[in-house]
């Protein structure tokens, strides 16, 4: 697990910067993704770089480069089929303890022209391979986009070519990219709480994307049964000389994960946060599966304090961070790296697989009336007001992924930003299942790409831990198997004999922080939302929060969750004013 980057010689020196001095700055700015080692080195007309956490090989470094110097590689995440790989490329090696690191091989596969074993490269990865002598180079990321990868291109003369890669926006700038304009996300991010604001053009001739994810390889239909496979995963996931542990919030994908360490034999310490003041039921169920599953139970309680970890995390990510719940994760990585706890399992990917959010079960049921549209509420947030604005919407997607009511980002943005609805349009449009199918499509291209995969890898890696997530490293239930049987009903039966009845009869729910009670108190972030700075941003209208602090705070509506989006937007332009607008590192200085 580390950060990686890599660029042209020639971009480098054509931006005025001195290609070594503005390489080693990159790599020290993604120092929070690896602190056992940072180093960079040119190859061909490429610079690559890497800071790395070590999980495999702890005495290995990065970049790894070929003898003879033809090829070199850089790799972010773990291949957690490596063992499988190894057995065809150097046989023999998979029956060590701990086979090479992971980055050789993309480099072998592509320098022995096996270049079909990069589409069955298993786990949470980034990589890039560079061949000196061509200059060509190969970048790649696993299915789902659990590791980040930003290219950005150049294209003065319409020619399009790839400049520079990195894990994070932060280490691009320091590579020439000029700080792209985001104001246009706010809108929607504001309503969902995330949003695709990866900027596309940061400069007219310059273009900044993420890197394609893997297609998967092509495989025959499986026979074998649901519960191996998420076993088999979650073997994989732990395929590892260092110590592991477990998210367990008590839900039904992390219990099935603690039952798979339970049939493998492995105690791994489970972890659960419980937000102080809230209910004991979540805690509660987490402590049985550990006691059924003979995992060592260890509890994590935060209250209001958590979010005074904002201001680094968004510094880390270069983003901003709209999904409060990266707040938990990283008190928890936290509590775990402290018990020397390296890599970290966790349920991400199962609600998408097996169709398990409630809102799919909502939509495939959903009734379709848009003449009432003025009916609906503009301020409630419960499901019986978000059900009804979805029926009467012309998005009823969008809004039952909505974070936040319409009538919030209506008051506190500028009047240039509201969005102005439109009237819903009065043709048919999808129904039934066929709806439930488009927002688990939506969700598996945004709302995981975007939302939980970033979350749980910024909050890890900046407590030095990397999270593994074995319902998307082994693909235990197809993306394309839709079933008309929405819910989870194959997963609980799977295990139904190794976990607490209570917690196969549960509801979903959804893990949160008492946003709204915390900013009905005295928080320093409340205060944040105060500061003429804030108020004076171009995006906000200084009376719309005013407004809608002080409608919360009476009670009137529950708007703890867009109060924290607009903390943490300010919190993220902040620490972008932080930094140089456009880093330039003379040739002349060296580090």
């Amino acid at each position: 697990m580390c950060g990686i980057v890599g660029t042209h010689d020639d971009w480098l020196k054509e931006r005025g910067l001195a290609p070594e001095a503005a390489m080693r700055a990159a790599v020290e700015e993604l120092r929070w993704r690896g602190q056992e080692g940072a180093e960079c080195i040119r190859i061909g007309s490429w610079w690559l770089g890497c800071a790395r956490l070590a999980i495999t090989q702890a005495g290995s470094r990065q970049p790894v480069v070929q003898r003879g110097r033809r090829y070199a590689a850089v790799l972010n995440g773990a291949i957690t089929n490596a063992r499988e790989l190894w057995a065809e490329l150097v046989p023999g090696v998979e029956q060590r303890a701990a086979p090479p690191n992971d980055a050789w091989l993309p480099l072998l596969a592509l320098a022995r022209g096996r270049r079909d074993l990069l589409a069955r490269l298993r786990g949470h990865h980034a990589y890039a391979v560079v061949d000196g002598q061509t200059d060509e180079i190969v970048l790649g990321r696993d299915r789902y986009g659990e590791k980040p990868l930003l290219q950005l291109h150049h294209q003065p003369d319409g020619a399009r070519r790839l400049v520079a890669f990195a894990s994070t926006p932060g280490a691009l700038r320091l590579l020439g990219m000029p700080a792209p304009d985001m104001s246009a996300a706010i809108t929607p991010w504001l309503r969902r709480g995330f949003a695709a604001i990866t900027p596309t053009r940061p400069q007219a001739d310059l273009e900044l994307v993420e890197t394609d994810r893997a297609e998967p390889a092509a495989t025959t239909t499986t026979t074998t049964p649901l519960r191996a496979r998420v076993v088999a995963s979650v073997r994989r996931c732990t395929d590892t000389t260092v110590t592991a542990g477990l998210f367990l919030s008590g839900g039904i994908d992390s219990s099935c994960l603690a039952a798979s360490l339970h049939e493998l034999g492995q105690a791994l310490p489970a972890y659960q946060f419980h937000a102080t003041g809230t209910p004991t039921a979540e805690r509660d169920l987490a402590r049985a599966v550990a006691k059924r599953c003979q995992l060592p139970f260890r509890p994590v309680d935060g209250g209001p304090d958590v979010l005074a970890a904002l201001p680094q995390l968004t510094r880390c990510a270069g983003l901003p961070l709209g999904d409060p719940s990266v707040l938990a994760v990283h008190a928890v990585a936290r509590a775990a790296a402290a018990d020397g706890v390296r890599v970290m399992l966790g349920g991400e990917g199962a609600d998408e697989l097996f169709f398990g959010y409630r809102r799919y079960r909502a939509l495939a049921r959903l009734p379709r009336l848009p003449w009432l549209r003025s009916t609906a509420p503009r301020w409630a947030m419960g499901y019986i007001a978000r059900w009804w604005r979805a029926v009467v919407t012309a998005d009823p997607i969008e809004e039952l992924l909505a974070v936040t009511p319409p009538g919030f980002a209506a008051t506190v943005l500028s009047p240039a930003l509201r969005q102005v609805d439109a009237p819903a349009p009065l043709g048919q449009t999808a129904r039934g299942v066929e709806l439930a199918r488009a927002a688990r499509d939506s969700d598996l291209e945004n709302y995981l790409r975007l939302d939980l995969l970033p979350k749980i890898d910024i909050a890890t890696m900046a407590a030095g831990i990397e999270a593994r997530c074995p319902y998307l490293e082994g693909d235990p239930e197809p993306a394309a198997a839709i079933s008309h049987d929405l819910g989870k009903r194959r997963l609980r039966a799977a295990f139904a004999n190794d976990l607490p009845a209570a917690v196969m009869r549960q509801p979903k729910r959804g893990f949160s922080l008492p946003l709204d009670r915390w900013f009905r108190g005295q928080l320093p972030a409340l205060d944040r939302l105060r500061e003429p700075r804030t108020l004076s941003r171009p995006h906000i209208s200084a009376q719309g929060v005013t407004a809608a602090i002080d409608r919360h705070r009476s009670g009137r509506a529950n708007l703890g969750h867009g109060l924290y989006l607009l903390v943490a937007w300010e919190e993220f332009l902040r620490s972008q004013e932080q930094e140089s607008p456009e880093p330039v590192i003379k040739p002349d200085v060296l580090l």
